[in-house]
């Protein structure tokens, strides 16, 4: 009887056969070991666009504070410290950053003249931060821009970005320049030393000067 339950080889061959093929055929699980594999992907890509689309809407938001401050510093003859400080507190608002990231965002304003034998003055420097250490060179401006009859307005913003997930992107500095013809004056004189800094005044982010 004992003989009898033992089985032979090739009985033991045909059943392992047997199992390798229900294993090889079987598709239980299949779609759980793709997800695994293709979901570090997906995650990845869509952590990855979502930093990038933030980055592109702050850069944005950063050229379009230069045309604020640039447009409204133009509107006028003359600026007072009171009237430099409502500009940086449109651009800030333009900007939609909150204290600590203000913190990081640099804006100056400076007014260029030339007088009629072509020699350069500067007439106006405004400055928000503590960015943009080096000054702006006016020496080679287009004579169409800058001139013994037409001074120019320069407005520059730089945003040290910080992206919220930081897988991708790090710290860029994001900055924009624009240099725009006063509208009511030739020149627009505001004074050469004006230095505001960031506040929180309880109703969101202003600028002190």
């Amino acid at each position: 009887m004992f003989k009898n339950r033992l089985k032979s080889p090739k009985d033991i061959k045909a059943s392992l056969q047997s199992r390798i093929q229900k294993i090889w055929h079987n598709k239980d699980g299949v779609a759980a070991i793709e997800f695994a594999l293709i979901a570090p992907v997906m995650i990845a890509l869509y952590i990855g666009l979502a930093e990038i689309s933030l980055a592109i809407s702050a850069d944005r938001n950063v050229s379009h504070a230069a045309s604020v401050t640039g447009d409204l510093a133009t509107q006028e003859e003359n600026l007072t410290t009171s009237e430099i400080e409502d500009i940086f507190n449109a651009s800030l608002a333009v900007l939609g950053t909150n204290l600590t990231n203000s913190q990081r965002v640099s804006i100056d304003i400076r007014s260029f003249e030339m007088d009629g034998d072509g020699n350069l003055a500067e007439v106006g420097y405004a400055k928000l931060g503590n960015g943009l250490s080096e000054k702006f060179d006016a020496s080679n401006t287009s004579a169409t821009l800058l001139n013994q009859t037409s001074g120019l307005v320069v407005a520059r913003v730089e945003y040290e970005y910080y992206s919220p997930a930081g897988t991708f992107l790090q710290s860029p500095t994001l900055s924009e320049t624009f240099m725009l013809k006063p509208r009511k004056s030739p020149t627009i004189t505001f004074g050469t030393n004006i230095t505001c800094t960031v506040a929180d005044s309880g109703n969101g982010v202003r600028a002190s000067c």
